[in-house]
């Protein structure tokens, strides 16, 4: 490698050794890692890894119920590695994209730095101690045990707090004068489009600037604005100076007009600008350079109408969504991730809420390029005291709160998809020192981005509550799962909650349980679900969201709409359906198999013709004649049996139904439905029944 100029991004995932610092090991001090410690007999493996990829999702013997059953401890690692004469004079920075849940960095036995939160990017300059006459070594001692201090606490939290170092690492090689990469994992330049109409707009921007060195320099600061297509020729372009003493810190702030913007617009149009940052000497020699992708739009809620966007009434719907794969758990891959991403588009999302915690970089990134509107959070989740009786809040848990929220808002601050800053979820702890918090934590956040709307997910709606300060809130309330549904109990418990307030409402939860190998006809809740249990019917949990879809749908105040959730995932400790270790409220499977409510989503919300015979995996039925169900978001959807033509299905919006269809016993009939497109094309499903003999 040249001595080149220049920043240089080396990938530092693979060749790494891996053991959980167990007590039982003896390896659970973190002096006993030394210089002369042995790895050889440590596992190799590849980042991301996460330890609770296989015990995250059961218990002892897989049925268990109830507690925490995965490994919730210390693991090591190790990597050994020559560092190549081409960085020399170079600063060099180690960046972990998240490591679950505090981290202790040490390099060729010396301490590098702890970082504490497993969420959020985090970067150390261990350039002092590293050498390029020998091998180096590095050793990250990571903990996902449960504290008392950062959030979420203790246990709180309906999923599996996952351990490892599980999202990707690489080292960052800059020149001494460079783009500032201590800014708690910010980007170093941060991009607010502001004054915006249709026929201008202001990029502003915010550029620190770090001299690493010994002298006083003088540095040119040069910002060019591309367009989607990009090209070599900016649409603008601006340079200024700036004079840095020795090792000291400068924040340049220029702004260029951009002329007849084209506006970021969700799904529609996602368009993206790019803002390229370079720095050179006084002699044109370049030194770093950055590339931030950003949008230019303007949104506001209204209490009454719900979200504009660009002026225009947007419908936020949408899914919750949690970091877990059924292949590698939290270790998950970008493609997993675009994988997944995909399929909200194609369930016909136009929002996500990334539960309950800063998610991975690339993540945001998607939202943009896709166009979905995101609200991101901080893991306040349940409780901010360990103590219910006292509800003593620890100075270190408002701090790391602090931490955590600064570091989501900085890293995410470019991301033009990024509209709603979460503050906490289901909060039910509430005295004056918390509601001061929250006011707090409030305060920082308008501080750190005005441009923002600040939100929290609430489940008490009373009280305090009712009045955190929060600009808008989000209800978590499961009708027609853990509470009877009624023919519109929701809507009517949504509309009080917004007249009781002057915060824009929200409902960020809603949803139940389906197991797509559970089946059953004429369901009654009372009788036959068990939402802590195991009777979790899937045809049930469709016609449920057929039920609260109605109510949600004819409320326009609504600002946003967020199914719980798009997958099931892993949640030690319960046994609910037909699996072990997992919340099962997903629209898919942990495995990504769709259950039918996916597909009534998608008729309602996806512009793509479809259609889908429901409860196709209940071949054997009870009754002889069953009410067969189809969702489609086409006009017209015929039924045959065995080839007979049946008629056409009961439309109610894109639910289709046939009563009194008969199917014979002991021998399968043939189910199809078929309708056609505005095209011609003819769409057709199908599945095999028979009833009890």
């Amino acid at each position: 490698m040249d001595n080149a100029k220049g920043r240089l991004s080396i990938d530092f995932n693979d060749g790494w050794r891996f053991k959980r610092l167990t007590r039982e090991s003896g390896l659970d001090r973190l002096d006993i890692l030394g210089p002369d410690f042995d790895f050889s007999c440590w596992e190799t493996i590849s980042l991301p890894h996460t330890w609770n990829d296989q015990d995250g999702c059961s218990g002892p013997d897989g049925i268990k119920e109830g507690g925490e059953h995965y490994y919730r401890g210390a693991g090591g690692y190790e990597k050994s590695f020559f560092l190549p004469p081409g960085l020399m004079g170079k600063r060099i920075f180690l960046e972990l994209g998240g490591a679950n849940t505090v981290a202790w960095v040490f390099v060729n036995g010396s301490p590098a730095g702890v970082h504490e939160g497993g969420y959020s990017m985090f970067r150390l300059d261990i350039t002092s101690l590293l050498r390029f006459d020998g091998i180096n070594r590095i050793i990250i001692r990571v903990s996902n045990a449960p504290t008392d201090y950062i959030p979420p606490i203790t246990n709180q939290g309906d999923f599996t707090k996952m351990g490892g170092i599980y999202r990707k690492v690489r080292l960052i090689a800059v020149e001494p004068v460079h783009i500032e990469l201590l800014d708690l994992g910010g980007p170093g330049a941060y991009i607010t489009p502001c004054n915006i109409s249709k026929r201008s707009a202001d990029i502003r921007l915010a550029i620190g600037i770090r001299n690493d060195g010994e002298a006083d320099c003088r540095t040119a600061v040069c910002v060019e604005i591309f367009g989607r297509e990009g090209g070599k020729i900016p649409l603008l372009s601006k340079k200024v100076y700036s004079e840095l003493h020795g090792h000291g810190c400068e924040k340049v702030e220029l702004t260029l007009s951009l002329a007849d913007p084209i506006f970021w617009d969700g799904v529609k149009n996602p368009y993206l600008y790019t803002a390229r940052v370079s720095l050179s000497d006084c002699g044109g020699t370049p030194l770093d350079a950055i590339s931030e992708s950003f949008g230019v739009r303007s949104f506001y809620v209204d209490p009454e109408k719900g979200f504009f966007l660009n002026g225009v009434r947007t419908d936020l719907h949408g899914v919750n969504y949690h970091q877990d794969s059924f292949e590698s758990g939290w270790a998950m891959t970008d493609s997993q991730r675009e994988r997944d991403y995909g399929i909200m588009r194609e369930l016909g999302c136009t929002t996500v809420r990334l539960a309950h915690y800063q998610h991975d970089s690339y993540e945001y990134t998607l939202c943009d390029r896709l166009g979905l509107a995101v609200w991101t959070e901080i893991g306040i989740v349940n409780t901010v005291s360990p103590d219910n009786d006292t509800l003593a809040v620890s100075e270190a848990f408002v701090k790391n709160a602090e931490q955590q929220l600064k570091e989501l808002i900085r890293q995410c601050y470019n991301h033009p998809s990024v509209f709603f800053i979460g503050i906490s979820n289901e909060l039910y702890q509430m005295s004056d020192e918390i509601f001061g918090i929250y006011s707090r934590l409030c305060e920082l956040a308008r501080a750190e981005d005005p441009t923002r709307l600040i939100v929290c997910a609430d489940n008490q709606a009373h009280g305090d509550f009712n009045r955190l300060p929060t600009d808008l809130v989000g209800y978590n309330k499961y009708f027609g799962w853990y509470i009877d549904s009624g023919e519109d109990a929701l809507g009517v418990w949504l509309d009080k909650r917004r007249s009781a307030q002057s915060r824009a409402v929200a409902i960020s939860e809603y949803g139940g349980g389906g197991a797509i190998s559970q089946h059953m006809d004429n369901i009654v809740w009372e009788r036959d679900i068990d939402p802590w249990g195991k009777r979790h019917y899937e045809c049930y949990q469709a016609s449920m969201h057929e039920n609260i879809l109605k109510q949600l749908n004819s409320r326009e105040y609504l600002w946003g709409k967020y199914v719980w959730c798009l997958f099931d995932f892993a949640s030690d400790g319960r046994v609910e359906g037909d699996t072990v270790g997992q919340n099962d409220k997903g629209l898919a499977t942990r495995e990504r198999v769709p259950k039918d409510a996916f597909y009534l989503y998608q008729s309602i919300w996806s512009d793509k013709p479809m259609l889908r015979l429901t409860q196709k995996r209940f071949s054997v039925r009870k009754t002889p004649v069953p009410i067969v169900k189809a969702y489609s978001n086409l006009d017209e959807v015929k039924l045959f049996v065995d080839g007979a033509f049946v008629g056409v299905g009961k439309r109610d919006n894109t639910v289709f139904t046939w009563e009194n269809v008969s199917i014979k016993a002991g021998t399968p009939s043939k189910i199809r439905v078929s309708a056609m497109t505005r095209d011609g094309i003819l769409l057709e499903d199908a599945a095999l029944w028979e009833a009890e003999e």
